[in-house]
């Protein structure tokens, strides 16, 4: 009779030959009762773990790699932040690697010793999904939409975010809208912008072109945006709904330098709900996206996917925050 491998009880048991190797080795990366499933079938096989086979364990670099574009601001610090803690309370070092956002990252990214990768990035070309989607290397995406044996995605649900924007302000009486952009290419900036426009071409009051503004979630960016509208003699709309906080922040500055006040002459909604949210004057009502649980479900979710490869898409709901900034018309 042959000897008894991983892979046979890999094959009893319906689950892969990682999940095999964590359950036999106490990973917390199989669940309980997965763990005691593989046991059942080993032992009905009568398994017995060689020294090769530990050895197997040995080749793990017990490292995971995050890969993003920037490490500006609060966002990226404190997504890192959270990411970091949960590797190191599964056992795993985390490597944090720059990418340029012009390059494909697939060569940086093939050329590491890392278990697993979670990945900031939203330049990917269709050829660069297809390399990965057929590669070995799990990688959870948290800025793209996209699963497959070895990939998951950790997603807000960014266009409904967008709709709740419109919605809000909808029902305080605002019909001439402004929307300030985030990034050209980013999930999230798109996804939001197109729920807030939608929901306004659905209530009859459809989002006009020059009414969306640059602001690459930057304060700078979206103040000088909003400057220049200003400068220019545009109409002022009745509210604003920034992708995300800072850019709110950024457009009150610049709203303030011309006298006009918010809320009692334009309403302003954010969106992350940033720590400065609470603290700038009028306090900024924002659409709360829970950014910390982004980073802990990420890293939940690449330690989950090293061991039992079936990709999925973790989609995380947000909720209105509302403060002074915002007014009935």
């Amino acid at each position: 009779m042959s000897k008894i491998t991983i892979r046979d009880v890999a094959r009893e048991a319906g689950v892969s030959i990682a999940t095999v190797s964590n359950a036999l080795n106490g990973s917390d990366a199989v669940k309980p009762k997965t763990r005691e499933h593989v046991l059942e079938a080993a032992k009905r096989l009568r398994y017995i773990p060689n020294v090769n086979g530990r050895q197997l364990r040995a080749a793990q670099t017990h490292n995971i790699g995050l890969f993003l574009t920037s490490m500006t601001g609060s966002y990226f610090g404190d997504m890192a932040d959270s990411i970091h803690y949960l590797c190191q309370k599964y056992g795993y070092d985390l490597q944090i690697f720059i990418v340029d956002e012009n390059k494909s990252p697939l060569p940086r990214l093939q050329n590491q010793s890392i278990d697993g990768a979670i990945m900031m990035f939203g330049g990917l070309t269709d050829g660069d999904k297809q390399q990965l989607m057929k590669g070995p290397l799990p990688i959870v995406f948290v800025d793209q939409e996209i699963s497959g044996p070895n990939i998951s995605s950790v997603i807000y649900e960014s266009c409904e975010h967008g709709r709740m924007a419109a919605e809000y302000l909808l029902g305080l009486g605002h019909r001439n809208m402004m929307h300030i952009f985030g990034v050209p290419n980013n999930y999230d900036s798109i996804q939001r912008l197109k729920g807030f426009s939608d929901r306004l071409r659905e209530a009859g009051f459809p989002l006009r072109e020059e009414n969306i503004l640059a602001g690459r979630f930057e304060r700078a960016a979206a103040y000088r945006s909003m400057h220049r509208y200003l400068q220019e003699g545009n109409r002022l709309p009745d509210a604003v709904f920034a992708a995300n906080d800072l850019s709110a922040i950024g457009c009150m500055e610049a709203l303030k330098e011309y006298g006009i006040r918010v809320p009692e002459d334009i309403s302003i909604l954010g969106c992350d709900d940033h720590i400065l949210s609470g603290y700038v004057t009028p306090a900024l009502t924002t659409i709360r996206t829970h950014m910390e649980q982004m980073g802990v479900e990420a890293a939940r979710e690449i330690v989950r996917l090293m061991a039992e490869k079936d990709g999925r898409i973790i989609r995380l709901p947000g909720d209105l925050i509302v403060r002074h900034s915002c007014r009935i018309r």
